[in-house]
């Protein structure tokens, strides 16, 4: 007959276990050294006659354990006395003895049946532990004092009230009993993925705007953390922008991102550059075979926008498109308009022509023109149409007012007196026609906020009066953004974190690849149970494997 014992884990909880041994044969002897120590000061009070010399005594005749070691203390060098106390030796060593070999022998035999001979070959994975999870810094330090003591001692001065916690929520850990939330308070980014309506939000992106006491970027799709968390901060001190594109009756702050350029500064051109990039490329896909005419197309909107922000008086998105599709002049007529325009007309900026001669008109703008003007006819119409054919979007009336001018600039959301939430609300109706401004607007303040480091005593250290938290929901509508892909890297230097949220890796692998970087370079990712398998086989490799021995005996 064949016996089959249960399947149990090589090294199961080794370290766990033992200490809990450890723990029940301590207490287990020294419950047994007091009860050894009481009977043999019952004996030796009895051998004396409970003389009123040896104390006061419970009602009974019962004395402290530790009555013997007392009396012996102050009568070992009575002549007389010396038979009660070998006896009293006697009596109480040999059990001890006998007690601390049996508690010493449970620990051995239980390190030697934990600690078994069973190779890890297949892997050495476990669940974690509390004191893995204290090591991790996701768990608050532990308070050994009642929270309504702690509270009265740090009013009275006596004690340093706990610094404050800032992080994001990752979910929660019991701890005898008692629940306490894990949070990441560290400069790495965090990534959440979660099937739709799996609770990502109410586990940590709510819980984590309701408690972030800094400045916060939201990329709310369904306006729900605008709703939840937004009075919330209001309350904390801070200014909340929203930014809704879609909704007359409630349009929020306005942005012009025209108003980000620095000019008449040497970053205008790269500021200009970096506009364009996003205008060309709205929704990260490259640029195909139209790689030519995007690349022509790229030096009209360069040189177009540096006009309209020197001498236009619409200098705005909307502006730009008018500019380019002025149905009262031919674009000929416009190219050269530009090409001639005065844009310093004090020559204050000291421009020179290639040729080394002064001129009032932005080099870039008349050397861009001219590239242009250089086409053949069919060749420069095909370039202009190109460029009209990605700006349709800032033809809408409500998107041209809301980026008719700027309410906040990007520098108040870091360095403002109060710390600033700018919530940018995206409609599900509209997500895929506003996605090229909103990859245009994170792209600009990631660009910003990652620009230059600061060193202090030789060490870099943030730039900004404040840290920055983005907390991007639905991070796949933005498709392949690859600036903002790059920029996580070093964006925890700058005091910037970030918190993505996907419902599936597949969604990153799609616009990514498998080699990509964004999962990579987050140090906490949290992922919910799993609808594909392919997930659900990833998760499974994450966790490890561990050696498993089955015994069988005939």
């Amino acid at each position: 007959m064949a016996e089959y014992r249960p399947y149990r884990i090589a090294n199961r909880a080794t370290s766990a276990s033992l200490a809990q041994i450890k723990l029940i044969s301590l207490s287990s002897f020294a419950a047994a050294a007091l009860l050894i120590n009481w009977w043999v000061t019952q004996r030796a009070a009895r051998m004396l006659g409970h003389a009123p010399a040896l104390g006061a005594a419970l009602p009974g005749g019962i004395y402290a354990p530790w009555g013997w070691i007392v009396w012996w203390t102050r009568w070992h060098g009575v002549m007389q006395l010396q038979p009660v106390w070998a006896l009293c030796a006697r009596e109480a060593s040999l059990p001890l003895l006998v007690a601390a070999a049996i508690a010493a022998g449970a620990i051995n035999l239980a390190r030697w049946w934990l600690n078994d001979s069973t190779p890890d070959l297949h892997g050495s994975a476990r669940w974690i532990k509390t004191r893995d999870v204290r090591a991790t810094g996701f768990l608050a330090p532990p308070s050994y004092l009642p929270h309504w003591l702690r509270r009265r001692l740090v009013r009275a001065g006596k004690l340093k009230p706990l610094s404050p916690r800032d992080g994001i929520y990752l979910g929660a850990w019991r701890v005898h009993g008692r629940l306490h939330y894990l949070r990441d308070c560290g400069p790495g980014h965090v990534l959440i993925e979660a099937p739709t309506r799996a609770g990502k939000g109410v586990n940590t992106m709510v819980p984590t705007l309701l408690t972030w006491r800094h400045s916060a970027l939201v990329h709310d799709f369904k306006e729900e953390l605008w709703e939840v968390t937004a009075g919330a901060r209001k309350r904390m001190g801070h200014l909340c922008f929203r930014f809704n594109l879609t909704n007359p009756d409630d349009p929020g702050v306005k942005y012009n991102p025209l108003e980000e350029v620095r000019l008449r500064t040497p970053y205008e051109t790269a500021d200009v550059q970096n506009i364009v990039q996003m205008l060309v490329d709205p929704d990260g896909r490259g640029f195909g075979n139209d790689n030519y005419w995007v690349a022509a197309g790229m030096a009209l909107l360069t040189g177009a926008i540096l006009h309209i922000l020197y001498v236009e008086p619409a200098k705005t998105l909307r502006g730009l498109i008018g500019l380019l599709s002025d149905p009262s002049s031919p674009i000929d007529e416009t190219i050269n308009r530009m090409m001639t325009a005065e844009h310093d007309p004090t020559r204050a900026m000291g421009w020179r022509t290639s040729r080394g001669e002064p001129t009032p008109t932005h080099p870039i703008v008349a050397e861009s023109m001219r590239e242009v003007l250089n086409k053949a006819d069919k060749e420069r119409s095909g370039v202009v149409g190109e460029v009209v054919r990605r700006l349709p979007l800032y033809r809408d009336p409500l998107i041209a007012a809301a980026t008719e001018y700027s309410e906040f600039r990007i520098d108040d959301l870091v360095n403002h007196q109060r710390p600033a939430s700018l919530y940018l609300n995206v409609p599900h109706e509209h997500r895929n026609r506003l996605r090229p401004l909103m990859r245009l607007m994170i792209n600009q303040i990631v660009g910003r906020l990652t620009a230059k480091l600061a060193y202090k005593d030789g060490r870099p250290v943030s730039p900004h009066r404040r840290p920055m938290l983005l907390m991007l929901d639905e991070f796949a509508l933005l498709q392949h953004f690859e600036p903002f892909a790059e920029a996580m890297s070093h964006m925890a230097g700058f005091g910037v974190r970030v918190c993505l949220a996907v419902q599936s890796l597949n969604q990153i692998y799609k616009f990514y690849g498998p080699n990509e970087s964004i999962t990579d370079n987050c140090d906490s990712v949290i992922r919910f149970t799993p609808n594909s398998l392919d997930s659900a086989e990833e998760i499974s490799r994450l966790v490890g494997q561990t050696s498993v021995r089955h015994a069988h005996r005939t």
